[in-house]
């Protein structure tokens, strides 16, 4: 017989080839599956997640502080995992549409080999940007990028190798499960050897070319006529095993979460980002191996009832804590409360005094007759402006010889700069107290920038996002652990427990003027008011005369009145400032209602708003004794770039300009409202104010990431751009007007 031509052309080739039929049923009926393909392959190639970091943590990941082989190999026994989970769903969701698979020896084994094609386009590419990454952005030598390479394809093989060894003894041909009586539909078309090119002498039927034993093409057998009964029996027990090994698998993930505490588990971001899509898929997979397609009506049925019970029982509505709070009391949060609380003349007056006291003391310390106030303002911005707060204040330090800290007196900002400065305030008090010397080592800059995201992710996707069930206690009190207990306990590390106090150990040190006052200014969620926190009573800033008819601030002390709020844990006054919507859970407060907190530079990032309101409670003050104020912002972006620019809009910026301009512009909205409002104060507050600005960033073209992880480079690029042309002119502006 001869094959006739139009047989061999490459279409039909193609259209018969098993690994791409698989690929067309992946796009028609797995497209769950191709989703979180997807979502990896842009992570990988700089689309998504550019300016948060999220693809650096794959191409550069840290394992206990540096970029190692190990590391590369955690990342490749993750993604090993991930590459299982999709064949073990695919197997689930589409093997029964290829009956052939069950006339083969170990079936699951090759399925999982035809199913490869889009798991090695992944790594191709990946490995690829690895390489690429290594020797541009990380200048590593051509031995380090093999090794790397090397161990993260040792971490895949040997998580394939063994997972396939769970099926191997489930994989021999299925029919071996049934009777004689049952085999005779199979035994009859058992496979036999056969090129895969005599597939072109039959008939056209429904049939494959696959990669069989030692990778060798062969062809099927026609399944027409297989019993559709029998061949959903044998898939039914695939479902079965799968669905156990899927189950077995999470569960042990999940145990790895009881000893989220030690340091050898604290595996890289990117780890623990594959390991949560890892769960999610094989969670999906497990459930629909037993409910088939109405699983979706289950999910949606069971996410209504969780909501429905989230508000009406409590149940599944997870709290993140400030720890030290006691939540066993509560506080009315009502328009009403806060009213009385903005009006309370006593309060207010004494919060006032006080302060002047303050003031009074800090005065003393400059040992000046009208000292400059000086004003820190940090913006956020994540780790790159945590590092690049200690740094420009180092650099200060080392450069201003007359007084520097001890004319600093309120520091203010938001999320990653205010951990810097806090760490900087820390040795500059243990300086006071005669703990240590305050120097300029590179030691503490190190410090500040470790990584904090490992053991982030890692809590987040073995203790937090489907389960919470590990606890701990802190001033007497029990809570429930989450990422953000991670996150603080991962900068109490970091800093050599430095920072691990209670807010109101900080306290006789303010009002003795040793050490600067610090003010964080979370958001208040629920309806968008700041909450003002320090160690000290803020009334006189939140009072009636100060604040707006609607109460836009909140004192910290004063709403919390029943809860020790003095006892809260440093950290989590920290964290608060810092909580980046997903990134963080959000502190519930213990007040009824429940409010919710989040990062403060949703309303102020830059401090601005919080220095005016301190300048305007305090003018009288300030204009008698001192000879004005000084305000250093410490930006992690420059107000305007020098290579801003703009283009025409296009069709589709159209669409979705209006929902990315809320994020885009909202840094630059709210320099447009504090430059007016500093503006509009100069003239009538009656003294001078100096402000300085030093920027991290000043051209789009630079990259930092805006992240709790920073490269070795990108370490560098914060180190280096107190030397830039704009920040050493700002050095000597300020120098001149202290002197």
């Amino acid at each position: 017989m001869r094959v006739n031509d139009d047989k061999w052309n490459v279409f039909a080739v193609l259209k018969r080839f098993f690994p791409f039929q698989l690929i067309s049923s992946h796009i028609k009926n797995n497209l769950f599956s191709l989703f979180f393909w997807m979502i990896l392959f842009l992570i990988i190639t700089e689309r998504i997640g550019s300016p948060f970091g999220i693809p650096l943590l794959f191409l550069s990941p840290e394992y206990l502080g540096e970029v190692s082989p190990l590391s590369f190999a955690i990342v490749g026994f993750a993604i090993g995992g991930f590459i299982m989970g999709f064949n073990t769903y695919s197997y689930i969701k589409i093997g029964a549409h290829y009956p052939f698979l069950i006339t083969i020896s170990k079936p699951f084994l090759r399925f999982c080999i035809n199913n490869s094609v889009i798991p090695l386009l992944f790594n191709v590419v990946y490995i690829v940007k690895i390489i690429q990454f290594q020797k541009v952005e990380e200048s590593a030598d051509s031995y380090s990028i093999f090794l790397y390479i090397l161990f993260y394809l040792i971490g895949i093989t040997f998580f394939l190798l063994f997972s396939l060894f769970y099926f191997f003894p489930a994989s021999k041909r299925n029919s071996n499960h049934f009777n004689s009586q049952s085999l005779k539909p199979i035994n009859s078309i058992i496979h036999k050897r056969e090129k895969w090119y005599e597939i072109f002498k039959r008939e056209k039927h429904k049939t494959s070319i696959y990669f069989g034993k030692n990778l060798k093409l062969m062809a099927s057998r026609s399944s027409t006529h297989f019993d559709k009964e029998l061949v959903e029996r044998v898939y039914a027990r695939n479902r079965i095993s799968s669905s156990i090994y899927e189950l077995l698998t999470i569960s042990i993930f999940f145990g790895l979460g009881f000893f989220n505490s030690f340091k050898l588990l604290e595996v890289p971001a990117a780890a623990s980002i594959v390991l949560l899509i890892t769960i999610s898929s094989m969670l999906f997979s497990a459930l629909h191996s037993w409910f088939r397609n109405w699983v979706y009506l289950i999910l949606f049925i069971a996410f209504i009832l969780m909501d429905f019970l989230s508000i009406h029982t409590g149940a599944f509505n997870y709290k993140s804590y400030a720890y030290g709070l006691n939540y066993n009391a509560q506080n009315t949060y009502s328009m009403k409360r806060l009213g009385s609380l903005s009006t309370n003349e006593s309060i207010n007056e004494k919060s006032l005094n006080d302060y002047i006291q303050t003031l009074e003391n800090w005065k003393v310390n400059t040992n000046q007759t009208k000292p400059k106030l000086i004003i820190i303002n940090s913006s956020g911005g994540g780790s790159r402006s945590a590092l690049w707060t200690m740094t420009v204040l180092q650099k200060l330090n080392q450069s201003i010889k007359n007084g520097f800290n001890e004319n600093i007196q309120l520091i203010a900002g938001a999320s990653g700069g205010m951990i810097g400065a806090a760490y900087y305030r820390e040795l500059l008090l243990e300086t006071k107290i005669g703990k240590q010397k305050l120097n300029d080592d590179e030691f503490y800059c190190d410090n500040i920038s470790k990584d904090i995201l490992n053991k982030l992710t890692f809590m987040a996707s073995t203790n937090d996002i489907f389960i919470r069930y590990q606890s701990c206690e802190f001033n007497g009190y029990s809570y429930v652990k989450d990422r953000g207990f991670a996150f603080e306990e991962q900068l109490h590390n970091n800093t050599e427990n430095k920072l691990n106090k209670s807010l109101g150990y900080y306290y006789p040190f303010e009002k003795e003027g040793k050490i600067p006052t610090m003010i964080f200014s979370p958001t208040i969620i629920n309806d968008g008011r700041r909450l003002l926190i320090s160690s000290q009573d803020l009334s006189f800033i939140t009072s009636s005369a100060n604040n707006n008819s609607s109460f836009e601030n909140v004192e910290f002390h004063q709403l919390l009145r029943n809860q020790k709020a003095n006892n809260v844990r440093f950290s989590s006054i920290l964290r608060a400032s810092a909580t980046f919507p997903f990134v963080m859970p959000m502190i519930t407060l213990p007040t009824i209602p429940e409010v919710q907190l989040m990062d403060a530079g949703i309303r102020d990032n830059y401090g601005g708003k919080t220095t005016m309101q301190y300048l305007s409670s305090l003018k009288d003050w300030i204009k008698e004794n001192t000879s004005g104020v000084v305000v250093i912002q410490i930006r992690d972006v420059k107000k305007v770039m020098n290579d801003e620019s703009y283009k025409n809009v296009s069709f589709l910026d159209k669409i979705t300009l209006p929902f990315g301009n809320m994020y885009k512009n909202f840094p630059k909205v709210q320099d447009f409202n504090q430059d007016e409002l500093i503006s509009i104060s100069k003239n009538g507050l009656g003294f001078p104010i100096d402000i300085i600005s030093f920027n991290l960033l000043e051209s789009r073209k630079e990259r930092i990431s805006l992240s709790w992880h920073l490269t070795s480079e990108e370490k560098k690029k914060i180190h280096d751009a107190t030397e830039s042309k704009l920040n050493r002119a700002a050095l000597n502006e300020l120098q001149k007007i202290l002197n």
